[in-house]
């Protein structure tokens, strides 16, 4: 905790992760605000640091993201930090600064600090952001932090919004994920610059 404050008031532009232990100061988010920084929570290597089941796990057995998960991913989603089974590392006061910062206006950004144990590249952000929503954020809030929030925050204007002269970075889903947000998961196409990716070569190259 004091490692934050003190990158904060050394005029970091943001956190890279929440910290550690039992509890958050309950003015931890008006101090962020206050210093116009960000915070990129990386809950899911949170838990795979404090506890014996990492974020990865659910991912595995999620039937819209399982097939495509490779072998090494799914090995690595499975694994966790040798202190999470020690019982002596707390995650608890990362979660509750969550709703702290969302109170006080501090631009949240989605990250997940792939691929270290228990995560991975984009299935794991499927689920960290599940994970804001368990910790007070709205759907909706989750949602900007995956997209608005870092281009805003990374001064990158083409991208992070639909509108005419943006890139056409596009994820379509079944479903509201503005009020479900596990419905980010039920994937219809992604598109790259307005170029629709081949999901399905992707998939059967997975299971090889």
């Amino acid at each position: 905790m004091e490692g934050a404050r003190d990158a904060i008031e050394a005029g970091a532009d943001g956190l890279a992760h929440l910290f550690h232990g039992p509890s958050s100061p309950s003015d931890f988010g008006q101090f962020v605000a206050q210093h116009h920084a960000f915070v990129i929570p990386t809950l899911s290597v949170g838990q795979s640091v404090c506890g014996p089941d990492s974020a990865g796990k659910k991912l595995i057995s999620d039937d819209k993201l399982s097939p495509f998960l490779s072998h090494e991913n799914i090995s690595r989603l499975k694994e966790t930090f040798p202190s999470a089974n020690s019982g002596m590392v707390s995650c608890k006061g990362g979660i509750k600064a969550m709703k702290q910062l969302e109170e006080a206006g501090v631009p949240i950004l989605a990250g997940t600090d792939a691929p270290n144990p228990g995560t991975t590249y984009g299935a794991s952000l499927h689920g960290e952001l599940a994970m804001y929503v368990e910790a007070g954020l709205t759907p909706t809030e989750a949602l900007i932090s995956a997209t608005s929030a870092p281009a805003a925050a990374f001064h990158v204007p083409d991208r992070g919004r639909i509108a005419p002269g943006l890139r056409a970075d596009l994820l379509l889903v079944n479903g509201n994920p503005d009020q479900d947000i596990l419905a980010t998961r039920n994937i219809v196409a992604v598109y790259k610059h307005g170029v629709e990716a081949d999901r399905e070569s992707y998939r059967r190259r997975m299971k090889k």
